[in-house]
């Protein structure tokens, strides 16, 4: 019997970067999985949280060097910026019918759950049917209708094309489905109408919106594969970055950055054939509100005075976010556990990566979005950044 394993571990394949001058390519293994307080010797101007909107609109504009920005760039300013933190849920048993009416009828489950589950308040798995769903009490959930049954949630299809829709991509282009030709920005629609009025009672603390929009071919025809954020007032939580801990230069066995996204497949127009929620469901508190923070424009020019071996370098997307940083506990027996998630809100810098610069001789490019990131605590200044190539998918 096959089985899907409930995961929050990804791989994270790292190669050099085939744009960079050779002789900055020495360095490389400098830029990535790095943590640094090299702010420490930078004077940031300080804004109100109110005048980040304005403040924004001028920073764009200006030149900084070797960072170009990207003219696809939409900053929504939010209402308020908090210091974080973040709990599992832990009760999701009173909502698991809930979770499962989003998807099927009672009809097409079983009132009863297989017994191998992982620790699942709900685990159904059928071959014969192509059909699974199971939940945990921390709110995470995953289901496969049968068009998506033997897709699973591995992603090996090859993708056609990466939209983004929180950028100015224009997502006018149609594609044939299962049953029919659908726009980018129709599916879209569907899907951020339906978390609006479906999902949001499962978890009303956050907004819903898709992020990311990989087109891939199966079976002669196209589908769609989303990456959907969840904001809390208008702040995004991190739906991209899995690192380990690092503890001089060695892996640990404990995260330093946790991932918060929901991954859903479309394979028939208006129809979501997979969904899983990856981290189960968290519920937010505002630890201290946020008054003033960091300007963009001096954020920026931080990243300029402090990256000055890479040249040409172009920032494909600016936003705010909230980090997920984990809370390790230990239990009666000894046993490390996450027991929540700290969270400081970050400038959140992302260059995207041509496929063409990580693609070997002859490999099909099956990846998702394929980035370099910098994050710049909007508080402290304290540096994080990963300019080494992360190839990530989207899976759970």
């Amino acid at each position: 019997m096959k089985k899907i394993i409930f995961s929050t571990a990804l791989i994270l394949m790292l190669t050099g970067c085939a744009s960079v001058p050779d002789e900055v390519k020495v360095d490389m293994n400098n830029y990535h999985y790095s943590k640094s307080n090299a702010s420490d010797d930078f004077d940031f101007n300080y804004i109100k949280v109110e005048n980040l909107s304005a403040e924004a609109k001028e920073a764009l504009d200006k030149d900084y060097g070797q960072f170009a920005v990207s003219d696809k760039i939409n900053f929504v300013q939010p209402p308020e910026i908090n210091i974080m933190s973040f709990q599992n849920i832990s009760d999701f048993s009173d909502r698991i019918d809930d979770a499962k009416a989003l998807f099927f009828t009672k009809s097409e489950l079983p009132e009863k759950c297989n017994d191998e589950a992982f620790d699942a308040l709900y685990y159904y798995w059928s071959d014969t049917e192509k059909k699974y769903f199971a939940g945990r009490n921390d709110g995470m959930f995953a289901m496969l209708k049968p068009d998506a049954f033997d897709i699973s949630f591995s992603y090996s299809e090859p993708n056609v094309k990466i939209y983004h829709p929180d950028r100015r991509d224009d997502l006018s282009d149609e594609y044939q489905l299962k049953d029919g030709k659908c726009s980018v920005a129709d599916a879209v629609e569907y899907i951020n109408n339906w978390f609006e009025t479906n999902y949001k009672p499962l978890a009303p603390y956050y907004d819903y919106q898709v992020k990311t929009v990989i087109v891939r071919e199966y079976e002669g025809n196209y589908f769609y594969q989303f990456l959907v954020e969840a904001l809390y007032n208008g702040v995004s939580l991190d739906s991209y970055t899995m690192e380990a801990e690092r503890i001089d230069g060695e892996v640990t066995g404990n995260m330093a950055y946790s991932k918060y996204g929901i991954s859903i497949q479309m394979l028939s127009v208006n129809s979501i054939d997979s969904f899983t929620t990856g981290s189960g469901i968290l519920i937010p508190k505002a630890e201290e509100k946020i008054n003033e923070c960091i300007s963009l424009e001096s954020a920026l020019d931080f990243c300029a005075n402090t990256f000055t071996d890479f040249r040409d370098v172009t920032i494909s997307d600016i936003d705010i976010m909230y980090t997920l940083n984990p809370v390790y506990e230990t239990d009666d027996e000894g046993n490390l556990f996450v027991s929540g998630y700290n969270s400081c809100p970050v400038w959140e810098f992302i260059i995207d990566v041509p496929p063409e610069d990580f693609l070997v001789d002859g490999e099909t490019n099956t990846y998702g979005d394929t980035r370099k990131y910098i994050y710049i605590d909007m508080v402290t200044g304290e540096l994080k950044y990963n300019l080494d190539i992360v190839k990530q998918e989207l899976g759970g």
